[in-house]
């Protein structure tokens, strides 16, 4: 089945906007068996639309998902192109154009003539709702591929794909038997090495790596009637990995990290420096979070850490606050004024300034305080700024993470 992408947009040509909604497409689509084919991005243009949609057609695409051009500004020409294309009216559909309505007095917001737009659609094509948006998508068929168009917006792309997309090649395809899982620790290069016998041992399983940093995902596939060999590959990677495989599905990094301490019934708190917040951050991005998270100080400047986490004066004037002895005060005074079971600090240097010979930029330490213990790590990381904050985030919550399966550091 040859399937195509056809995103629209001058915005994911001139470097404003990536384009992830392929690759998150792609992902889905493997799991039903079905790869893409080719992806064609253009610009905001009729004459261009149509001209790609038919070259799509002509190579044979059995299916076609067109991202893009559907909202109510005169940039957006979708609709009017694949009316061009088959040669037929642009026709409005009252009943979407009552549900734009509906959503519009909803959000509080002000109905105006061009969100109409949105309700137009080809003569003879379907409408594909949209229940996170206001712009409806369509389905229609030309020349044997069935090209479905829904908005480029990724929290309305996704529900609309798999309800357009997914769903119906779900009916007609067994599900690939696959499993994910998510490693932090290694870079990609030593993943590979550990993992590099598994092809030899069972080659039937489909082996792939996507880097999304800091972390490095591990997939495995096989045909149906192979699961067998895929639970053994896994069993194999689980051993080869260990420590550094912190999940197996899909959802925020620290989604494990909650559930345990919510398991254990125990509470967390957050010291950060060099992170600005970060942990937090990635804490409280999993729902239910605040049944486990206490606080979170971002105590930035040496009179901060005085002050809100009782850091000694002294051990700031001759440790310096990038220093074990600082972030070691920092999670035992967090775990003081919150109450929590557990501590984090983190204080660093993120960069691209601020480092010395005795403290380059990347120097990182880390604290986690639990049980009346303290564990200590450093970092020294060679990344840009953005990405050695990240790293230190990651690592300091990976620190809990391992303390709850009985590991120190």
């Amino acid at each position: 089945m040859r399937v195509e992408v056809l995103a629209i947009g001058d915005e994911l040509l001139d470097g404003r906007v990536a384009d992830t909604n392929t690759l998150r497409l792609a992902e889905a689509l493997s799991g039903v068996g079905v790869k893409i084919t080719q992806r064609t991005t253009i610009t905001d243009d009729k004459e261009v639309i149509v001209r790609e949609a038919r070259a799509i057609a002509a190579r044979g695409a059995a299916l076609c998902v067109v991202s893009g051009g559907l909202g109510p500004t005169t940039d957006d020409v979708t609709s009017e192109a694949f009316a061009d294309l088959l040669g037929v009216e642009l026709i409005r559909d009252e009943s979407q154009a009552s549900a734009i309505q509906a959503r519009l007095e909803r959000l509080g917001r002000e109905m105006t003539a061009n969100q109409l737009k949105q309700a137009d659609r080809p003569a003879g094509a379907a409408v594909i709702s949209n229940q996170h948006g206001t712009a409806p998508g369509f389905e229609l068929t030309f020349e044997g591929c069935r090209f479905i168009s829904v908005p480029g917006v990724p929290r309305e792309f996704d529900p609309m794909v798999a309800e357009a997309v997914i769903k119906p090649l779900l009916e007609d395809h067994a599900p690939t038997p696959r499993v994910i899982l998510r490693s932090f620790g290694l870079v990609e290069a030593q993943v590979g090495q550990r993992l590099a016998p598994l092809s030899e041992r069972w080659p039937g399983v489909r082996l792939g790596y996507r880097a999304h940093f800091p972390e490095i995902q591990i997939s495995l596939k096989v045909s149906p009637g192979e699961e067998d060999a895929l639970q053994a590959a896994a069993a194999f990677v689980r051993e080869a990995l260990g420590e550094h495989l912190f999940s197996e599905r899909s959802g925020p990094f620290a989604q494990e990290l909650v559930e345990a301490l919510q398991e254990r019934g125990l509470t967390l708190a957050l010291a950060e420096s060099c992170t600005g917040g970060l942990m937090g951050d990635l804490v409280t991005d999993v729902p239910g979070s605040s049944r486990v998270l206490v606080q979170g100080v971002v105590a930035y400047s040496n009179e901060c850490k005085e002050r809100r986490l009782a850091v000694p004066a002294a051990v700031l004037a001759e440790h310096g606050a990038v220093s074990e002895e600082t972030v070691v005060a920092m999670a035992r005074g967090i775990c003081r004024v919150s109450g929590a079971d557990i501590g984090v600090a983190v204080s660093g240097i993120a960069g691209p300034e601020g480092g010395s010979a005795e403290k380059p930029v990347g120097t990182v330490w880390l604290a986690v305080e639990a049980g009346g213990e303290t564990t200590t790590r450093l970092l020294t990381l060679p990344f840009d700024r953005r990405r050695n904050k990240m790293v230190s985030a990651y690592s300091g919550l990976d620190m809990v993470r391992r303390y709850l399966l009985g590991k120190k550091t």
